[in-house]
């Protein structure tokens, strides 16, 4: 087998203590390259969206909240059928655990029969204020209601 020499050490012994080393030490190291800023006052933003008022109603509005909006719909179903135009029937809602509530107002059955769905309006009171709201609530495989979609209205 042949070595070769750099003065008086031989470099396959040298470089068989050094490899090892080398990949142990490196794995101790940190290399980061600062993405951001330390501004608070003017951070640096790398990326984002334009908000929109379903951002703001999908925050304010939680999962739970749009499910008994749902229910609501469900227990007015059989008037919402008759009338078409629910414009008197207003329904009170209330989420006891997160004491978010409202009242569900305008309800348009128009399109019921054809869609399966309603176009409704909602104000909610939470945390963030009392808000506005209008929204869509379509029924599922199950006829249930479902709330599809939900935004920020114009009062």
């Amino acid at each position: 087998m042949r070595s070769y020499i750099a003065g008086n050490i031989k470099i396959q012994q040298f470089a068989a203590v050094l490899l090892p080393l080398g990949l142990v030490l490196g794995g101790c190291s940190q290399f980061s390259v600062p993405v951001g800023s330390n501004n608070v006052d003017t951070p640096t933003l790398l990326t984002g969206s334009i908000p929109s008022s379903s951002d703001v109603a999908y925050s304010d509005i939680s999962v739970e909240d749009r499910k008994i909006i749902a229910e609501n719909l469900d227990v007015a179903g059989p008037q919402l059928a008759e009338t078409g135009q629910a414009d008197a029937l207003s329904l009170p809602w209330l989420n006891a655990v997160s004491g978010n509530s409202g009242t569900l107002t305008n309800i348009d059955s128009a399109s019921l029969g054809e869609t399966g769905c309603v176009f409704f309006k909602t104000t909610a009171n939470t945390i963030a204020g009392i808000k506005l709201y209008s929204g869509t609530a379509c029924r599922d495989v199950t006829q249930k209601f479902s709330v599809t979609t939900l935004s920020v209205a114009d009062a």
